[in-house]
Parts: structure tokens; C-alpha cells; sequence
């Protein structure tokens, strides 16, 4: 199918760059090994962006870098814009406009508190991940009813972070370990995983020598 639409796009250029029967079959050898396990929906994603961008044919390096879907394509902002905009509206996100749904969506999933609380350092890579998941998704061709998925979440409530941040801080805690030992709060209240985390707080207490009681 890739060379199919390849030289229908490409006419006579093609048809160069594959002159006789034996390098074009080596050539499709390689071109489905290197592109074996990618989504049909991806694969034709960056066909349309070679027609529209590459004058030749493309390598096989060059048809990979277009697998990997960019925002603006898709009608979404830069990764970089919308880590700028979820940090920004992180502290009201349910009164904010947003520019994308899919902004809130990913700033959702990489957490609030940590968007507005945490350096950069540790919550750019986290938001950059769920946001080059998202856009994967998207461009597989997965079809993600955000208003739908928003309208069925409560307000984020951060009033108990706020409050026991308060309290880490006024107890000796720096900053950074106050953000990071309040954390837990941000689990679902009664999982396991927030458990988890707010035994990893317990322990960090401890180590601290700080005499804070955490709440469930």
C-alpha cells in the first residue's frame, strides 16, 4: 500500500528512485520490516505529510520521523503551549477557557497539583508524555469524546494540599519537600495507591524529623 500511494504521489520520482524489479522488492523487504507493528491510521498520517512537505520520495528515516505526530497538524496547541497554558490554569481549571479540550484532558492527567506545584523539572516531562500519548492516540485514529469525559468530573477540590503544605512548612519542611510529602492528597481518597504514596510521606517524615500528622 505505501508504495502504491508513493507513486501515485511521486510520478516519475518514484519510479527513479526504484528503477528495476529487484530493488524495489529488497526495498519493500526492508521498508516492512522497519514499519512492522504501526498502526494503519499512522502510517497513512505521514504519507499525507510527506505529499505535502517532501518534494522526493522519502527514506526510510525520514517516513519514521513522520510517524510521530505533530499537535499542529492534529489542530492542537505545541506540546510547549500546552504544558504553558495547564500550568497556568492548573489552580481553577473548571473556570478556565481552555484553548483545546484536549489541554484540560492532559493537564488532568498529569495532575493538577503537580502542574501548579511542582518545578519544572518534574512536571514538564510528565506533562509531555501524556500529551505525546494523547496526540499518538489521536493520530492511531482513536476517537476520545473529551466534553463528555469533563462534564462527568467533579471540581478539583486542593484545599486539603493547601492546608497540609501549610503545616509541612510551618513544621520545618522546605518547599519542595512540603509539595512533594502533601502529594499523596492528590490520589483518589480510599486507593491503595494513595496509600502507597502517603506511606512514602510517612517515611519521609520520619527521616525529616518532622512532627506532622498526615491525613488520610
Amino acid at each position: 500500500m505505501i508504495f502504491a500511494r508513493m507513486q501515485l504521489i511521486y510520478t516519475h520520482r518514484f519510479e527513479s528512485a526504484y528503477g528495476d524489479e529487484e530493488t524495489l522488492t529488497q526495498a519493500k523487504r526492508e521498508w516492512a520490516y522497519s514499519l512492522a507493528g504501526v498502526e494503519q491510521a499512522r502510517i497513512e498520517y505521514a504519507l499525507e505529510r510527506c505529499k505535502l512537505e517532501l518534494a522526493w520520495p522519502p527514506t526510510i528515516a525520514e517516513f519514521v520521523r513522520y510517524l510521530t505526530p505533530d499537535p499542529q497538524a492534529l489542530g492542537l496547541p505545541s506540546t510547549r503551549d500546552a504544558y504553558l497554558e495547564a500550568c497556568q490554569n492548573s489552580h481553577a481549571p473548571s473556570q478556565t477557557r481552555w484553548q483545546h479540550p484536549a489541554v484540560q484532558w492532559a493537564a488532568r492527567e498529569t495532575g493538577y497539583f503537580k502542574l501548579r506545584s511542582e518545578p519544572e523539572r518534574h512536571s514538564w516531562p510528565a506533562f509531555e508524555s501524556v500529551y505525546r500519548n494523547l496526540i499518538e492516540r489521536l493520530a492511531d485514529g482513536e476517537e476520545i469524546d473529551f466534553e463528555a469525559q469533563e462534564v462527568a468530573l467533579p471540581a478539583p477540590d486542593f484545599s486539603a494540599e493547601d492546608r497540609l503544605i501549610e503545616q509541612l512548612k510551618k513544621a520545618g519542611a522546605s518547599d519542595g519537600d512540603a509539595y512533594q510529602l502533601a502529594y499523596y492528597l492528590e490520589k483518589p481518597a480510599g486507593s491503595e495507591l494513595r496509600a502507597r504514596y502517603r506511606q512514602r510521606s510517612q517515611e519521609r517524615l520520619a527521616a525529616l524529623q518532622l512532627s506532622v500528622e498526615l491525613p488520610d
